[in-house]
């Protein structure tokens, strides 16, 4: 790995931590292991807290689970916008159709153009300082990546 992408790394998961709600530290370095020009789809799966659970030094008002994704989701949606991706859906959960039920309460499905542009979003200066809403607000987040065009 590259000095370059190893302190791009050391960025990420300094701000985000590693714990079950972010990337490992081997999943940050996977994203750069992917095909650099294929178009990349998150699929997302969130768990949110019945109420955020804001750290006492952020000095946000009082908030739902779902209020303070929404706090999070009006900066990240236009942040995703300004590095070439979009939110294809933010939906709520409605139970599983082929296997076993699940618990979530939202899917959403981002999408970017190349693995960098996904990258980017997480160091927009922007994007982080919203995050703490992100972190507020959810109890267990899953994410799936695909690669290409399937067609």
């Amino acid at each position: 790995m590259s000095s370059s992408k190893e302190s791009l790394l050391a960025n990420l998961t300094s701000f985000y931590g590693t714990d079950r709600n972010m990337p490992t530290a081997d999943q940050w370095a996977h994203l750069f292991d992917l095909p650099a020009d294929a178009p990349i789809a998150a699929v997302n799966y969130v768990k949110l807290r019945a109420q955020a659970q804001y750290a006492p030094s952020e000095k946000e008002p009082e908030a739902t689970g779902l209020e303070a994704m929404m706090r999070y989701s009006s900066v990240s949606t236009p942040r995703a916008a300004a590095v070439g991706g979009a939110f294809l859906l933010t939906g709520f959960h409605q139970g599983a159709v082929i296997g076993p039920a699940t618990d979530w309460d939202l899917i959403i499905i981002g999408h970017f153009p190349t693995p960098a542009d996904y990258l980017s979003l997480f160091v927009d200066p922007d994007y982080q300082a919203a995050f703490h809403h992100r972190r507020a607000a959810v109890e267990t987040w899953h994410a799936v990546l695909s690669t290409g065009n399937a067609a």
